[in-house]
């Protein structure tokens, strides 16, 4: 069982560093178990990059919410996830079940802030009002985008048990 201060420990002989701008793709079951919970290992991240730091982690938004018009769904399901989909509060709405589950823990947790775009991400620290100030509706991911800031800022990617494919 690990704690979170054996974590941040661990972390920081990763590499991770005070202040720096990091986005993380993490699986909590990789990690495995860690005394208190889940919400330990973002804090263990935090703990790392201490409040000059920033974490970062892509949210996204519950399944259907950004699929009508797109051309992969029939126009039957189209109207059926219009009729019956509620309306998308970037608030509140759950990240993507497939994005894994720290990433719901950091955006419930105090001091965490969510962009209004459905290709949502979520962020704390330092920088994280110039990540999510603003997001191009046309192209989520690409100039003038969260990524691009953080991409200008530095940053970093930590994959924290996760893998980079399917």
């Amino acid at each position: 069982m690990y704690s979170r201060t054996q974590l941040s420990a661990d972390l920081h002989a990763l590499g991770l560093s005070a202040g720096d701008v990091v986005m993380v793709h993490a699986s909590v079951r990789a990690v495995g178990e860690v005394a208190g919970g889940p919400d330990e290992i973002h804090l263990a991240l935090k703990d790392a990059l201490t409040n000059r730091g920033t974490l970062m982690m892509y949210a996204g938004c519950p399944q259907y919410v950004d699929e009508v018009g797109r051309g992969n769904l029939s126009p039957a399901q189209e109207r059926e996830v219009l009729d019956k989909l509620p309306p998308f509060d970037p608030d509140t709405a759950r990240s993507a079940r497939d994005h894994g589950a720290l990433v719901e823990f950091l955006r419930t947790y105090h001091g965490s802030r969510v962009n209004r775009h459905p290709a949502r991400f979520v962020a704390w620290g330092r920088q994280a009002g110039d990540l999510l100030a603003h997001e191009p509706w046309d192209f989520a991911y690409g100039k003038e985008s969260p990524l691009d800031r953080f991409v200008s800022l530095g940053g970093r990617i930590l994959l924290l048990g996760a893998t980079t494919t399917r």
